[in-house]
């Protein structure tokens, strides 16, 4: 683990194609395992990258390979930050339906943003729903 207290950061471009997914988990694991002692912690970072990095490919960008989702990881001495940014029309977060009521239960959508805001201390939505902002403190 770096004891260094300066932000330490990582940031790719990547195309919206499924293979890109698993690209971006495979950096988020070695990024954060280089920089987050807590092993939970970054199993759930990981698995935070992976369900933005999706939303921002499949409902953002509609897998379009010309439309590109950009990703970047910091880890500072006060925080971690994901921040996952597609080229989407963006979207509105009260109009996606809570996972949670009793008529939703079976819908297609939810789930992942409700796990994000689930897991980590803070989700900002950003630039029109293009950009989102998921924070852990340290």
């Amino acid at each position: 683990m770096s004891t260094d207290q300066r932000p330490t950061t990582l940031r790719m471009v990547l195309a919206s194609e499924h293979a890109n997914v698993e690209q971006a988990v495979e950096q988020a694991e070695t990024f954060f395992s280089a920089h987050v002692e807590d092993d939970d912690v970054v199993y759930n970072l990981v698995l935070l990258t992976s369900e933005a990095v999706t939303n921002g490919m499949e409902h953002g960008n509609q897998f379009d390979p010309e439309k590109n989702v950009t990703l970047e990881f910091r880890v500072s001495g006060t925080a971690i930050e994901i921040v996952v940014e597609d080229e989407g029309p963006g979207f509105e977060r009260g109009f996606v339906p809570d996972p949670l009521r009793e008529d939703h239960l079976f819908a297609s959508g939810g789930r992942g943003l409700f796990l994000l805001e689930s897991l980590a201390d803070e989700v900002k939505y950003e630039d029109g729903g293009r950009r989102i902002r998921v924070t852990f403190k340290r």
